[in-house]
């Protein structure tokens, strides 16, 4: 019951937040009275605050607001370009370069999609490119957002099952760097069987485009390069790249009053944002597990002749779908502390979980009819009817599904990394 009133919740377009905040309250009541139950979400909450990785997600969040302010993601096109602008659909390449660069300092999806859009896709049009490719490219680049390290996701998730963001941001760098080849090899094929013929014997200059990029690789190297390293701790690396964005910003003359209210305003509501769905998320979350809802799903699970990886296959699909409707926050906060004990039950690490959740939810973004990227790109542009961004993302799709099997066939690609940490 506590889980149907959820989605409709969900469904009735009312807030997460304080469903599933309500919802754990008054279930959690059933079990040990109102008073008790108001103490459990107090304690979690001031638990939850007064942990030292929580800062990690302001911080990043203002990394990303600052770079935005600084007009990275011009700097980073300008760069991709420069390197494979030479090539026969080398603006493709470089939009979903330019979109894992961009994602290495905004974490967001959506706003990577968004970004790269008003960017790129001017530019693709007057090369000649077909609407539904250019938009399928930027679309499918804008995923990369929450995958490549720092992530706000990949936060989100190492919060709710309490582990170690930095080993989360290390396991996820090499599934991010399979997904740029992949797409890569998507636009190749793509490329071959159309007429697309925007290669340039004198590109952007490189000298410049290197020079001007600079300072983001030098950011991006002091947040997850000293990471990896054991330098900084993830709330200290998060730090460094705040006052760093901020600097960078400050330097090019981008910073007045203005934009610094408008970046403050912007990283506040956004953290007390997911600070409420990880509110309402810990009260549910302590309530399905005072009903024993993961012991008996598991038990259920068990009674299967299955094997452990048909199961996670079958959660697979689930979270496609999962994802094609609802925003990857959303998708978490309701099934993380469920699913989490079920699949490590299944004798799957966490960290891999964690990373496998995040790349499949984040398909979902793609996915036709419901991808929310589809619809941000198809907002960009008015004259291009939304049927002809889903089939330009479709080529992208494949390739995702491809990544996935590669991930549930090797785990390796997202555990190997960590593994040289330790």
């Amino acid at each position: 019951m506590a889980f149907g009133f959820l989605w409709l919740g969900v469904f009735l377009q009312i807030p997460l937040a304080p469903v599933s905040g309500l919802i754990g309250l008054g279930g959690t009541a059933l079990f040990i009275g109102w008073r008790s139950s108001g103490n459990v979400l107090a304690t979690d909450a001031g638990e939850f605050l007064t942990n030292a990785q929580v800062a990690t997600l302001p911080l990043f969040l203002m990394m990303g607001s600052f770079a935005v302010a600084a007009g990275i993601s011009d700097d980073i096109y300008r760069l991709a370009h420069a390197l494979l602008g030479r090539v026969r659909g080398g603006l493709a390449y470089a939009t979903v370069a330019g979109c894992a660069g961009f994602g290495s300092v905004s974490g967001s999806s959506i706003a990577t999609a968004a970004t790269f859009g008003r960017i790129a896709l001017p530019q693709m049009k007057a090369r000649g490119y077909a609407p539904s490719f250019a938009s399928g490219t930027v679309a499918a680049g804008g995923t990369l957002g929450a995958l490549v390290p720092p992530s706000g996701a990949i936060i989100l998730f190492a919060l709710l099952t309490e582990q170690s963001i930095a080993t989360l941001f290390v396991a996820a760098m090499v599934p991010a760097l399979l997904a740029l080849l992949l797409y890569f090899v998507v636009i190749w094929v793509v490329v071959r069987r159309s007429d697309v013929q925007d290669a340039e014997a004198a590109s952007t200059p490189l000298g410049p485009a290197l020079i001007g990029a600079l300072p983001v690789a030098l950011l991006f190297g002091a947040v997850i390069g000293d990471l990896y390293g054991g330098v900084f701790t993830a709330t200290e690396s998060a730090a460094v790249g705040a006052v760093g964005a901020f600097v960078l910003a400050a330097m090019r003359g981008r910073l007045n009053r203005r934009s610094f209210l408008s970046v403050m305003s912007e990283t506040t509501q956004t953290t007390a944002l997911i600070y409420g769905l990880i509110f309402g998320a810990l009260i549910f979350s302590f309530f399905v597990n005072m009903g024993q809802a993961p012991d008996m799903v598991a038990r259920w699970i068990a009674g299967f002749d299955a094997r452990p990886v048909v199961i996670l296959a079958s959660l697979v699909v689930f979270y496609l779908l999962l994802g094609s409707v609802m925003d990857s926050f959303a998708v978490m906060v309701i099934t993380v502390p469920v699913v989490t004990p079920i699949v490590t039950g299944l004798g799957y690490d966490i960290y891999y979980w964690g990373v496998l959740m995040l790349v499949v939810v984040e398909i979902g973004l793609i996915t036709p009819p419901f991808g929310i990227n589809l619809f941000v790109l198809k907002s960009l542009q008015p004259d291009v009817g939304l049927g002809q961004v889903m089939r330009g993302v479709l080529p992208f799709v494949a390739a995702d599904i491809v990544k996935i099997i590669l991930l549930i066939g090797f785990p390796a690609i997202a555990l190997w990394l960590p593994s040289t940490t330790q």
